[in-house]
């Protein structure tokens, strides 16, 4: 500590609040098991500036696994939410593998051809046998014909884990107003509750 010679106030000459690695650990927990930010500075006792930066750097240590599989059948669909307010839409476009039920890989954005075809273009690399979607008018100039179905109920799996996904994490419930702030931040909590 030291006394400034301006205001005669004592000071400390660097302020440090270091969060455990138990911390992030239970964090990550936390994160997953549907708590906000707020709620979990709450429970435990730490800065919200805190839990943001740990979510974030959690999330850029995780890397996205890398799957071999082939001749697979995939869904592929898309979560609406929010960030920062009501007015400020975005999609979560994601596909899933239907046999193991692991995410193969998501984007969050707006719902263009451009987004979507990043998701698609990660399926078809692992040359799958079946790719099933809703009945979006972008899958066709996408899918090869060969591979696309859209038959109804062909989606349930998919269809399930948007419904865990909204039942998990509250900022994607459909009447909440826990959202996120940020496209990075829900960017952020989807890597960790995918694949950490």
């Amino acid at each position: 500590m030291y006394r400034c010679k301006n205001c005669r106030k004592y000071q400390l000459r660097s302020y440090q609040r270091k969060v455990r690695f138990k911390n992030e650990e239970m964090i990550v927990k936390l994160n997953n098991e549907g708590m906000g930010v707020r709620s979990i500075s709450r429970v435990l006792d730490i800065p919200k500036t805190t839990v943001s930066r740990i979510l974030l750097s959690v999330s850029q240590k995780l890397k996205a696994p890398i799957f071999t599989e082939q001749g697979h059948e995939y869904e592929v669909d898309e979560l609406r939410t929010f960030f920062g307010s009501k007015k400020n839409e975005c999609w979560i476009c994601y596909a899933i593998n239907r046999k193991t039920k692991r995410i193969i890989d998501f984007i969050v954005g707006r719902r263009t051809k451009e987004n979507i075809a990043k998701v698609v273009r990660r399926v078809l690399s692992l040359s799958p046998t079946k790719i099933y979607t809703d009945r979006l008018n972008i899958y066709p100039g996408l899918i090869p014909k060969k591979l696309h179905f859209t038959q109804f109920r062909q989606t349930n799996h998919i269809e399930r884990m948007n419904l865990t996904l909204r039942t998990h994490l509250k900022r994607l419930s459909y009447k909440t107003i826990c959202y996120s702030k940020s496209i990075a931040m829900l960017t952020a909590c989807l890597k960790i509750y995918f694949w950490s």
